[in-house]
């Protein structure tokens, strides 16, 4: 049986909502300067939320 390593949970509440939305820090901060998610972002942000449930 795999052992996994426990998700690393950020305690910053700004990197913890990056966290929960998928996105990086740098990607949080882009998008609240300029309130704008491109496709290729929301994909990413997507495929990063879908890996962590289904680790």
């Amino acid at each position: 049986m795999l052992k996994r390593k426990p998700l690393d949970v950020p305690t910053d509440p700004f990197e913890r909502r990056a966290f929960a939305n998928g996105a990086t820090p740098e990607e949080w901060a882009e998008f609240h300067r300029t309130n704008i998610i491109t496709v290729s972002m929301r994909v990413k942000w997507w495929l990063r939320r879908t890996l962590h449930v289904l680790r």
